[in-house]
């Protein structure tokens, strides 16, 4: 195995041919921190929602709108741009030829012979994505963590001259990897379109009742107190309706992902099936149920 800090040179022609995948290389201090990062902001997004209910429930007044906003920003938010610039500076590529895997980082490039390794093993969570480490035949795994979207067709690359790499492409963590990377997201689960668009129709619906019902018209609050008050209380509406909206659907896509996860692994077989009920689980809880409750709470 040979290590060079300098820029890999271009790659001939046997490397043009060979499958060529994007990874991320982790160092396992690293991806501790950027698994660490992803649990505090699901935690806290946890912690918020929960707060919120507890105070819908026992009649207590919850933070503020713009409370809980600053605490999604400082908590969930900035170690979410931790973990991207983490996978910004791992970023890598890995070259699978038949006689070495090359793996080149933004600082140094590594070549391995492929007799070198004698097993592959998939990260048993998915966290901060799913990947696998390199077992060497020195017994001890490469010094590089590998996050890759799609495991499945990087372990098929491998083939016969890594053995276990066939049953580390059925292995549950896998399986669950591959049928997330394979999920087309479509307009519904833009997160533009879900948490920038979409809260501005219950705002809409629930400023104006606000404005007919206090001040008798859509604009009484504007011809009695001025556009900075009409502004400042359609910001507010605005402001509880995404905070509310993202913790509502921050709590559903953590069940969602912590119960096809836990499916998976009890049939990993039916991968692609469990990822399709997560994922309608997700959109149905978010485009149908929260609608339905609007409704109920002016009809009820």
């Amino acid at each position: 195995m040979h290590a060079a800090a300098e820029p890999a040179p271009p790659p001939g022609p046997g490397e043009d041919a060979a499958p060529r995948f994007h990874v991320h290389a982790w160092r396992p201090a690293l991806r501790l921190l950027a698994a660490t990062a992803q649990l505090l902001s699901a935690s806290n997004l946890l912690y918020l929602g929960a707060l919120s209910l507890l105070g819908i429930l026992e009649g207590l007044d919850p933070p503020s709108p713009f409370q809980m906003l600053v605490q999604l920003a400082v908590f969930s938010l900035l170690p979410l741009v931790l973990v991207w610039m983490l996978r910004r500076f791992t970023a890598s590529t890995l070259l699978v030829e038949p006689a070495r895997l090359v793996l080149q980082s933004r600082t140094a490039r590594f070549e391995i012979p492929r007799e070198s390794v004698t097993g592959v093993e998939p990260w048993k969570l998915p966290l901060p994505g799913s990947g696998l480490v390199l077992r060497m035949k020195s017994g001890r795994r490469f010094q590089y963590h590998l996050q890759v979207a799609a495991p499945v067709p990087l372990l098929n690359a491998l083939g016969a001259s890594v053995p276990s790499s066939a049953p580390a492409a059925e292995h549950p963590s896998s399986r669950f990897g591959q049928a997330r990377h394979d999920w087309r997201r479509r307009l519904l689960d833009k997160p533009a379109f879900k948490f920038g668009l979409i809260p501005l129709v219950p705002t809409g619906i629930m400023f104006r009742a606000h404005q007919y019902i206090t001040f008798g018209g859509l604009f009484g609050e504007y011809d009695m107190f001025g556009l900075a008050a009409y502004l400042r209380t359609f910001a507010l509406y605005w402001v509880s309706f995404t905070t509310g909206l993202l913790l509502y659907a921050g709590f559903w896509r953590f069940a969602a992902e912590l119960l096809a996860f836990a499916m998976t692994w009890l049939l990993p077989s039916r991968a692609r099936g469990i990822r399709l009920a997560a994922e309608w689980l997700c959109r149905l809880m978010y485009y149908v149920a929260v609608p339905a409750l609007i409704a109920w709470r002016f009809l009820g």
